[in-house]
């Protein structure tokens, strides 16, 4: 019997956890988009409209702290472009896909602008936010050469600036995410899966005293 029993718990077991997690009303994967993410092969909720490619805490965070006062600046363009622009003032992006670029140019509303700059390392990409020659309150890093963008980015924040690094737990980025802290940015970090994603991704964001979101 207890053979039995210890067979019918392990079949059990994976049904009641895919009910608990996809089927159940307000099932974790269901609520999130996720499901609706995977399907689509695109960052959604559950009714499609977009979502960055970053980890659920982080959004949930920025869905509530984000406001229209604010003028933000993305590496990445994309789906997190229509996410951001339905709640800040501005967003300027900067694309270095250039088949992308011309997906998402003219799909981004009023309020956004997508410029495209070839990948390179610690050249004209990196440096498209201070070519702007002007200051962001928001800045996120979600696209390539991450390290150099970073400090790009420091130089181009307002007074009350925040910065977001994406896939902070890659251990390429720890030295810099070490430097920025020494300059004296408090360090926040976000946990969890992404949409369609299958792993716990890391998301840091830097703020200073009396910065843009509160914290």
């Amino acid at each position: 019997m207890k053979r039995v029993l210890q067979r019918l718990a392990s079949w059990l077991w994976p049904v009641a956890t895919f009910y608990l997690l996809v089927i159940k009303k307000n099932a974790y994967l269901t609520s999130t988009g996720w499901v609706k993410s995977l399907k689509r092969g695109v960052p959604c909720r559950p009714d499609g409209s977009p979502l960055p490619w970053m980890n659920y805490a982080v959004i949930a965070f920025l869905q509530k702290r984000l406001h229209k006062g604010l003028e933000l600046f993305e590496y990445g363009s994309g789906y997190s472009t229509m996410f951001y622009a339905g709640l800040v003032k501005s967003v300027t992006s900067v694309e270095g896909n250039a088949a992308w670029y011309e997906t998402v140019k003219n799909k981004v509303p009023a309020n956004a602008q997508v410029m495209f700059r070839e990948q390179d390392k610690n050249g004209e990409y990196c440096r498209a936010i201070t070519a702007a020659d002007r200051k962001f309150d928001v800045v996120v890093v979600d696209g390539r050469d991450r390290v150099n963008c970073i400090k790009q980015s420091l130089l181009s924040l307002s007074p009350q600036g925040v910065l977001i690094l994406d896939d902070s737990h890659r251990e390429r980025y720890q030295e810099i995410i070490a430097e920025v802290a020494a300059q004296g940015f408090r360090v926040l970090d976000f946990e969890g899966l992404k949409p369609a994603g299958w792993w716990n991704y890391r998301t840091t964001v830097f703020y200073r005293s009396d910065n843009c979101l509160g914290i």
